[in-house]
């Protein structure tokens, strides 16, 4: 690569870098991120259990006994670690629960493509959202995995409950 077209790669890189150091950005990707994951498992809770058990079968990959278990916790855990994500609390832990099941996802739907599944919509709000593919569904996660990075990298802002609960050890010592 010649210097001129190194410069031009090395330009843009460090103003990504510069701005995912931000602390705003981390706050503005931790709501957003675990706003998506509070909102994806309530829309499952409010379906019957039958409805959420026939979303998660029809990616055909799960034996049958999985397919109950998994419609049953999914929810609970996106709006767990939706919720923690969201508020700050445990910044690092959901989001690093968050990350696994953003890989989950995406290895899920790797497979479905691979292996020619065919599904209109991934069911991943329920009834609510728009149907997406899985190929839609895989770069939606993709991104959001990229999109995690300031939240890793600033594991603590203000406006967590991390930030307030650390201050107030701190501040009893």
């Amino acid at each position: 690569m010649s210097s001129v077209q190194n410069s031009s790669v090395a330009a843009p890189l460090r103003r990504w870098r510069h701005l995912y150091r931000r602390p705003w950005v981390a706050v503005l990707m931790r709501v957003l991120i675990g706003g998506v994951f509070l909102f994806s498992g309530f829309s499952k809770l409010f379906l019957p259990h039958g409805e959420v058990v026939a979303l998660v079968q029809q990616y055909q990959v799960l034996p049958g006994w999985l397919v109950s278990l998994t419609a049953m916790c999914l929810p609970w855990l996106e709006v767990a670690s939706g919720t923690a994500l969201l508020i700050g609390f445990g910044t690092t832990p959901a989001a690093m629960l968050i990350a696994v099941q953003l890989l989950s996802f995406s290895a899920l739907m790797v497979i479905v493509l691979a292996a020619g599944i065919p599904i209109e919509d991934c069911g991943c709000f329920g009834h609510l959202g728009l149907p997406e593919t899985p190929l839609q569904v895989l770069i939606r996660d993709l991104l959001m995995l990229v999109l995690l990075v300031p939240v890793f990298l600033r594991q603590r802002d203000a406006l967590g409950l991390d930030a307030w609960s650390n201050a107030t050890a701190r501040e009893g010592k």
